[in-house]
């Protein structure tokens, strides 16, 4: 997995904010600055950083699900 990046880029960031609407994908509430940027298949386990394994969370609902 070496020399794969791991960071969703602005433009990348951009297209997940908007197919979530502004609001996060699991509770619904309207993302802040800050939000996350985050693999549905995790990294570490070989989800690729891709939009079409991306979704748009808040903070705590993203820091709940552990790695």
């Amino acid at each position: 997995m070496s020399g794969e990046r791991r960071s969703f880029s602005r433009t990348e960031r951009s297209a997940l904010y908007l197919a979530a609407d502004g609001k996060c994908t699991d509770c619904g509430v309207e993302l802040e600055p800050g939000w996350h940027a985050d693999h549905m298949t995790a990294f570490s386990a070989g989800g690729p950083t891709d939009v079409v394994n991306g979704q748009a969370l808040c903070p705590p609902c993203n820091l709940k699900k552990g790695s």
